[in-house]
Parts: structure tokens; sequence; C-alpha cells
């Protein structure tokens, strides 16, 4: 019997696959407007009104200009997310997502860039061995099987076909068509007639679920795939795309009944959705946005030498990234100004980042929010998670720290060195201070252009180690921590920008720089939709960023001008699609 199960289930992914090919998904496994992928550098992010590797958009529309929201590739739930939702479908406590399924590869640091989310043979054997060890334990498991089975399946078509239809709705984040619930009514006919019992049936169904397409990626049923023709997204697409956005999950019941109900296609009642979602214990985007946007997630893997930095452990690592996380969270929580992301004169301390920062320990246990009465600290600029992931295990990196201010604060990114030019051998350099190499980087030519802009800035950072301890001295000479704005990337109009002396100078300067507030919109703009920008988004990220009559830009205002924005709530489809690269 279970040979034959096996094989009719397979049967009916691989005919659902075919299905969904050809007439549900009008997605493709390459750019975000269908095309085939485009080599890049995958963790640079593209600069605000560039052109996005990839796009068709030649030309960077203004304000005034025609608006395009765009499409987005069809997007496949990544492990956080595949065990999210498996954990609120079936109320299982496997991560079988993240301990059994291949990494997901991340794209400008987020890891649910749709572009990026192939499925190969291993993967999807992975998918089939995680739907059978999750529907075994289901339908073993009184408790969860109650929540799925609300009636006796032994008592006839009405209660197979109910349970079919619930069970679907909630795996498939919509209503399921008649043909989708026959199909699975067919397949527990199958089942029957190789002697399965009732249950036996159901896990039968319930795994091919599990290894629907629908249910494995986020379809967008395009009612005119070859339109160009901007229209909303359908009400059950809306709630995946919100709950994704911020469960990292599927929707809740509150979702599902608003879409029902006809209720997301207005901005206002997305606005009221997110604001409850935020209040949620599920509400994970306060936590995972800042930290793939800052890199803060990999602290845990960075390797500091334990000569030099005796204080790293994971204990530490740990409060580093939880600085981070909880720092933001409150700035979103509280909808604090943006500006505060750069210059607020608290954060969450305990004692181990007590110890490496030099201040009191405060009172309580764990991170503790705590006023920084000192003028060395204030603001992501100086804290030691995102000090510690943009220097070297034995060292500082102005290079590192210039770029990471150009490229994730304003959007800016240097462009990739000449191929023709060898990097630093770490031999030539640990023998002069940071400032020393600067000059180096300035004799070679073809390094100049960008070194001027980034070392200039990295240098306002150099009285940090690479841990993010306060210091005076490098290499036994005083630090110089001056800085500008030089050069056509940090300054494009020209000239010499802004000048600041040390990190809290530095960080004001980014905070009233006109591309600090686009450009969180743009990375929570790409976070929220699993793609990178195009120039056909400026229009909308001037929109998203701007402050709300009389009032500063708060960090949760970016978040709901965002999900009321028509590139979240709309797309259209594709005249040209290319050949093959379908599911």
């Amino acid at each position: 019997m279970l040979e034959r199960k096996s094989y009719e289930r397979r049967s009916w992914v691989l005919g659902s696959l075919l299905v969904m090919g050809a007439t549900a998904c009008n997605g493709y496994l390459g750019t975000t407007d269908g095309r085939a992928s485009s080599s890049g550098d995958p963790g640079a992010i593209s600069p605000a009104g560039s052109s996005t590797p990839g796009s068709s958009e030649a030309t960077n529309p203004t304000e005034s200009g025609p608006r395009d929201p765009g499409r987005v590739t069809i997007r496949r739930l990544n492990r956080v997310e595949y065990d999210n939702t498996v954990r609120d479908l079936l109320g299982t406590t496997q991560t079988l997502g993240q301990s059994t399924f291949l990494n997901d590869a991340p794209q400008l640091g987020f890891d649910n860039d749709a572009d990026l989310q192939t499925l190969s043979p291993v993967q999807f054997t992975r998918y089939e061995q995680a739907a059978e060890a999750l529907a075994a334990e289901v339908m073993n498991n009184a408790v969860q099987r109650g929540q799925l089975v609300s009636c006796d399946l032994q008592s006839g078509t009405a209660c197979v076909t109910k349970v079919i239809a619930t069970v679907g709705k909630r795996a498939f984040r919509r209503p399921l068509a008649s043909d989708e619930v026959a199909a699975f009514q067919n397949l527990m006919t199958a089942a029957a007639q190789a002697g399965a019992s009732a249950d036996e049936q159901f896990q039968t169904v319930l795994e091919a679920m599990l290894v629907s397409p629908h249910f494995l990626f986020r379809p967008e049923l395009d009612p005119d795939p070859a339109g160009t023709t901007p229209h909303l997204l359908a009400p059950y697409e809306v709630a995946s795309r919100l709950s994704y956005a911020v469960y990292r999950s599927m929707p809740d019941q509150e979702l599902f009944d608003a879409a029902e109900a006809g209720k997301l296609a207005e901005p206002a009642e997305l606005r009221a959705q997110l604001e409850r979602m935020l209040a949620s214990p599920k509400n994970a985007f306060g936590t995972t946005f800042p930290a793939q946007w800052l890199g803060t997630s990999g602290i845990a893997t960075e390797s500091f030498d334990a000569d030099l930095f005796p204080k790293f452990n994971p204990s530490l690592a740990a409060s580093m990234a939880g600085e981070v996380t909880s720092f933001f969270g409150e700035l979103l929580q509280k909808n604090g100004p943006v500006s505060d992301l750069l210059t607020a004169k608290y954060s969450y301390i305990d004692a181990g980042l007590a110890g490496l920062y030099g201040i009191p320990v405060p009172a309580g246990s764990g991170l503790v929010r705590t006023t920084l009465s000192t003028s060395e600290r204030g603001g992501l600029l100086t804290m030691a998670g995102v000090l510690s992931v943009t220097s070297y295990p034995t060292r500082t990196s102005l290079v590192r720290r210039g770029a990471f201010v150009l490229s994730q604060l304003l959007c800016a990114p240097p462009p990739a060195p000449p191929p023709d030019i060898p990097a630093f051998p770490e031999g030539e350099i640990t023998a002069t201070t940071q400032r020393g190499i600067l000059a180096q980087h300035r004799a070679i030519k073809a390094c100049a252009a960008c070194h001027d802009s980034m070392d200039n800035i990295g240098a306002a950072m150099e009285n940090y180690d690479a841990l993010g301890a306060y210091r005076t001295q490098d290499a036994g000479q005083t630090i110089d921590a001056s800085g500008s704005f030089t050069g056509a990337i940090a300054q494009p109009s020209g000239g010499v920008g802004p000048t600041f002396n040390g990190a809290i100078e530095l960080a004001a300067a980014v905070a009233a720089d006109p591309r600090f507030a686009p450009c969180i919109a743009q990375n929570v703009l790409s976070y929220a939709l699993g793609r990178s920008v195009r120039p056909a988004d400026q229009p909308y990220l001037q929109d998203i960023s701007k402050p709300s009559s009389g009032s500063a830009l708060g960090v949760r205002d970016i978040l709901l001008n965002v999900i009321a924005s028509d590139p979240f709530r709309m797309r259209h489809g594709d005249p040209t699609p290319a050949p093959g690269g379908m599911l």
C-alpha cells in the first residue's frame, strides 16, 4: 500500500506542477521582469535611481512621469518561512526547513529574494521527505489531527470535501478551486482502493498538499498574464504579501477573514492590519529586517583573533546582535524618528556589552534599555554589532566601514574594484595605521576615485576597534577620526561635502543627508517585495519616505507607507515572457 500511496502522490504532484507552469503561476525563475538573471555582486545594494541587473527599464522616471508598480518573480518559501508556515498550519514544532533544506542565497542581504529561489532536484527531494514526516506526525498526534480534521472522515463525501477545502485553503493561502478539491478527493479514492484507512488516505492528501507548488511557492495568479496595465492583486495575494513581510509565515485568521470580505484593497485597511500585526508576538519584521539589512545576523559566525580580542565569545556575539534588533524594535513600535536610528542616546545593554563599552552595568538581567551618558556612543554606527561586521578578524577596515555607510545607509554603493587590481596582502598593512593605508590606496590611480569616498567616511569610525571597543590610539599613534563626504560616490554634486570628526558627527551628517530616508524606504520595499528595486520604483520611494505634514518621518511610517504603496498592492503581466524557465 505504501508503494502505491507514494506513486499516486508523486503522480499528483507532477500533474500539479505541469498545470501550475502552464496556467497558474505566470512566474519565472529569473529576474523580476521574467528574464534570465544576470550576474552581479549579490551583496551590493543598487543605488537609488540606477539600473538594476535584470531590469528592462532604461530610464529613471521622475515623480511626474509614468508610474509602474512592476511585478515580482514567483516566490518560494525560504527555510524560515517554511518552518513558520508548517508550524502555523500543522501545529508542529519541527524545524525541518532550517535543519535539512539547502541554504537560502541572500540578495542585498535579504534571504527572501525571489530571483535566487530556484528549485533543484535535491531540494525537491527534501521537500518530499519533510512532507512525509510532517503528515505522519500530524495524523499520529491527536491534538494536531483534531485541529485539521473536524469531522469523521469515514462519514462520507461531505466530510472529506469539507476537510480538504478547509485545510487546502490554509495550506495554499487561498480557497481551492473545485477541480483542485476533486483532485485531492481522487487521491483519497486511489489510496482507499489500495487498502488505506481513512486516516492514511488523508495523510496522503496532506503530503500532496505540502509538496504542491501552491504551498511551496507564493503564486500570484495574474488575470492578464501578457497585459501591461497595472491592477490590484487578489485579496488573498495581498494577505500573503503582508503576512510574509511581517510574520514570515502564512496569514492568520484575521487576515484570511479580511481577504474573504474583500477589505484588503484599501490602503487604510492594510495599515490597520499592519498595526495589529506589529503588536503580535509573531511579528518577525522588527528583528529580521534590521539584522539582514545591517548584516548583524551573521555575527555568530564571525571569527576574531582570540589574543587580540579575548572578550569575544558566543554570549557577547548574541548581545551584539540583540542590541541592534532591540534598538530597532523600539523605534518601530514607538514610531521613533528615522534620524534616531543614528543619533539616539539610548540603547539596550547587558553586562557583556557594558564591559566592552566601558560603562556601568545596568540593573536587571538581559538587555536593558539604557540611557547613554557617554559622548562615545549613540545610534547604530557606534554599536558593536555594526562595528564588528564591518571589520576583519585582526583589525578594523576603513574600506568596509565606509562602504557600509554608502551602501546600507545612503544606497550609493561603490562599484566593484577593477579586476586587475589585487587586494593589499594582510602582511603589507599590519604594521601601519589605517590612516596610512588610506594613502596607499590613493596612490593607486585606479583605486583613488572609490577610496576617496569610502576611506574618508570609514576614518570617522576608527576610534572603535574591530570588536567595537573605544580607543584613542592605533599602532601607538593617536587616531585621526576626521573625515568628509568626498568623491563622486559620497558627494554626487562634486567637491567636498559635510566634514565630521568621529562617528557621532558622521552619524549626524548621514541622518541629515537627503538620501538617508529614501534608502531605508528602498531596503524596506525590497524586503517586503522580495526583489531588488528598479528605476521605476523611484517615485514610489520618494512618496514612501515623505513625512506626514507637521511631523518627522518615523521608522513605523516607512513600513506603513510601503504596504500601502502601489508596488506592494499592485502588479502587471509580462508581454514578453522569456522562453523556458517556467515552473
